[in-house]
């Protein structure tokens, strides 16, 4: 979707990132720094530790010619003012895609605060872009080898947030789904704005890989499930079943985490 935006309707990104797929991960980092409380996030270094977080906000600061974060004592409203500076800097249309941010209520909070304090001055649209679960958990499985149990737990926690805040933040819930089968067409509508572009197509082979891969047996919750519902999904049945799965699942899950902990064994020894 990100990329669809700005292909097609001209949105400008951050320009200078230091992770995977344009996400800044500003939010969080924002806070770590400001000590709001964060749930830990599957393999991932969230939550940042303070110096982490504000070297790391510091550093994309830099990179992208960003005032406000280049003092001493870093505020909210510093912090606040970055942001807007960002915004100002991919003037007329920015967007960020950042799924971390849904996964704990202190990122929602201050979005929801810069929101209301800028609204005479940004125009912010804030869009939930929610995809049938066992895509998401096979997407993790099959790219990352993540543990589908605790990647389900971020898709239910997230999601969860997502029509929690759907109200406060006013947030336009779309799905994956529906994006790829009409190719994007709605969103002139939901944004008010003219394509310039129609370069950029969705790939429907990216829909439900998770059913035909007869090795993957995931079975969800009935939490995620009700879930699931709820957002309009159903058909939640795998192919593979049983303890042949949940032995593949272990065992893969296990080997990658061993090589995991040699590769930082290897890099730690090196240091020494």
């Amino acid at each position: 979707m990100q990329k669809f935006l700005v292909k097609n309707f001209g949105f400008r990104m951050s320009r200078i990132i230091s992770h995977h797929e344009n996400e800044t991960l500003f939010w969080t980092k924002a806070a770590s720094i400001l000590g709001l409380h964060q749930r830990k996030m599957h393999r991932s270094e969230i939550p940042y530790a303070l110096p982490r977080a504000l070297q790391s906000l510091q550093k994309f600061c830099t990179d992208n010619n960003l005032e406000g974060l280049t003092h001493k004592i870093v505020t909210k409203q510093r912090i606040f003012e970055a942001y807007l500076n960002l915004i100002r800097q991919n003037n007329p249309l920015f967007v960020e895609k950042s799924p971390h941010h849904l996964y704990n209520q202190s990122n929602l909070d201050l979005l929801a605060e810069f929101a209301t304090q800028y609204k005479d001055e940004v125009d912010i649209k804030f869009i939930g872009l929610v995809r049938h679960p066992l895509s998401v958990i096979y997407s993790g499985w099959e790219r990352w080898k993540h543990d589908c149990i605790e990647f389900e737990k971020e898709w239910l926690i997230s999601n969860s947030n997502l029509l929690k805040n759907k109200e406060n933040l006013n947030i336009e819930i779309i799905r994956y789904e529906d994006l790829v089968a009409e190719n994007g067409t709605f969103l002139k509508d939901k944004l008010d704005l003219e394509p310039v572009s129609d370069e950029f197509n969705f790939k429907k082979t990216s829909l439900e890989k998770w059913k035909t891969d007869k090795d993957f047996g995931h079975e969800l919750s009935k939490e995620t499930i009700e879930l699931a519902r709820l957002l309009g999904y159903s058909d939640f049945d795998t192919s593979g079943i049983g303890m042949t799965w949940k032995f593949k699942s272990w065992s893969t899950y296990a080997g990658v985490e061993m090589k995991r902990l040699l590769r930082a064994s290897a890099v730690y020894l090196t240091l020494v």
